[in-house]
């Protein structure tokens, strides 16, 4: 298997946090809500949104921090 150089890692792990941050800001409501109070079918009938749709936001931002958070440890190592 090749080595990806660290200069690569380190913008592939630039590219996953940047991503993280802008997929919030452009939800942050929607996550927001979610964290205050959970439930997808209050947020879907006030947002006007279907539940399918709510939970793909939640789920995806969810995802983005797991993915942070690991890049923060790897880094950390």
């Amino acid at each position: 298997m090749k080595h990806i150089s660290n200069e690569s890692v380190r913008f592939i792990h630039s590219f996953f946090v940047i991503k993280d941050k802008a997929f919030y800001q452009a939800n942050k409501k929607i996550i927001d809500e979610f964290k205050n109070k959970p439930g997808l079918f209050h947020i879907s009938e006030r947002t006007g949104m279907n539940v399918e749709e709510v939970y793909n936001i939640v789920k995806t931002h969810d995802i983005n921090v797991l993915n942070t958070n690991i890049i923060k440890l790897m880094e950390y190592k």
